[in-house]
């Protein structure tokens, strides 16, 4: 796994220093982040406009994460999460 190595406090906190809003509408066991609008203009065709994080300490997810935020605004969104983290 390597560099994929964060827990969810660190992923909440890069996702919230790069503008990421949550964005929960409901209880559940995810958290909703919605990219700033610089991103969400960008974003075409079937990308969601939004990435879900699960509750729990310990992520198992990283690389969907990853890979999710190289849709929405490709490796420099990448680059500066791993950055925040």
């Amino acid at each position: 796994m390597g560099e994929l190595n964060f827990n969810t406090r660190q992923c909440v906190r890069a996702f919230k220093r790069l503008g990421f809003v949550l964005g929960n509408k409901r209880l559940g066991r995810h958290d909703k982040f919605f990219p700033p609008k610089v991103i969400a203009d960008k974003l075409i065709g079937m990308q969601p406009r939004f990435i879900m994080i699960p509750r729990h300490a310990n992520l198992h997810c990283q690389s969907e994460i990853i890979s999710e935020l190289r849709a929405m605004g490709g490796d420099e969104l990448v680059r500066m999460f791993k950055e925040n983290l």
